[in-house]
């Protein structure tokens, strides 16, 4: 996980050096997804379905330039709120709803 993060983090303070925050919200989504992608080998295989939405939500961010925040609140927020409820029901939950 930490190749895709470190070489995003790298990019993104380049783009920073520069004054250029245009793509810093879709790089952010787009650099993380491929680091739980490239994680998924080594954990739990349904984190590559996490890391494939936030790609697909860096590279639409990509066209709506003026709503980062509201990307990154839907990415690192909504999703992963998603994604822990539906791996709470699939892994952890107890049947026939006995806690």
């Amino acid at each position: 996980m930490m190749v895709p993060l470190v070489a995003g983090a790298a990019f993104i303070l380049g783009m920073l050096r520069y004054d250029d925050w245009s793509y810093v919200s879709s790089a952010c989504l787009l650099f993380y997804g491929l680091a739980l992608i490239n994680a998924s080998k080594y954990t739990f295989t349904d984190i590559r379905y996490l890391g494939y939405c936030q790609i697909l939500l860096g590279l639409v961010n990509m066209f709506f330039i003026g709503y980062g925040l509201y990307f990154w609140a839907a990415g690192f927020g909504v999703l992963h709120i998603l994604y822990g409820l539906i791996m709470w029901k699939k892994y952890e939950k107890e049947p026939n709803g006995k806690q």
